[in-house]
């Protein structure tokens, strides 16, 4: 009994120190498996591009793909491999959209055919929506240099 009197406070402090070790451990794993989560979305590419009908101005984005998580590896994988041929039909599909299509700000018409796009090179619906980033819409500069080829400035040989 006398033992106890003697170091009641040593060992009180001692599983103060054991219980605060052991919650900053259960916090550093927990913290340690929120960092290692993967993301849902994959970076489709950056698209440039100049629509026919209005050739004052181009036009660029980010596009990613929102991927269904319980197929994200798959999904990373198939995108992975038809993203030129995803790239190019919709590149192709951009530079004759209607130009109003391009006024939108929530681009839900853009997004649509493009959907329709990915859906055409994938075997199953995995992408369950795509997300526009860095939208830009820029103007052409008036270009300086005359490339007709001038009378003027032929080079004559004198003899």
């Amino acid at each position: 009994m006398s033992f106890f009197r003697r170091y009641w406070a040593a060992a009180l402090i001692l599983a103060i120190v054991v219980v605060h070790a052991a919650v900053i451990g259960y916090v550093r794993s927990r913290v340690a498996r929120l960092q290692n989560i993967e993301s849902n979305t994959f970076d489709m590419g950056r698209y440039r591009f100049q629509n026919v009908t209005d050739p004052s101005k181009v036009y660029q984005f980010q596009l990613h793909a929102v991927l269904d998580p319980t197929r994200r590896q798959v999904g990373r994988e198939l995108l992975s491999q038809q993203t030129m041929e995803i790239h190019e039909e919709a590149e192709h599909l951009l530079r004759q959209v209607d130009t109003t299509w391009l006024r939108d700000p929530e681009q839900s018409e853009l997004r649509d055919r493009m959907m329709e796009i990915i859906g055409k090179h994938l075997e199953e619906p995995i992408v369950q929506r795509l997300l526009i980033t860095d939208w830009l819409e820029l103007p052409v500069p008036e270009s300086r240099v005359d490339l007709r080829p001038s009378t003027t400035n032929q080079i004559t040989r004198h003899p």
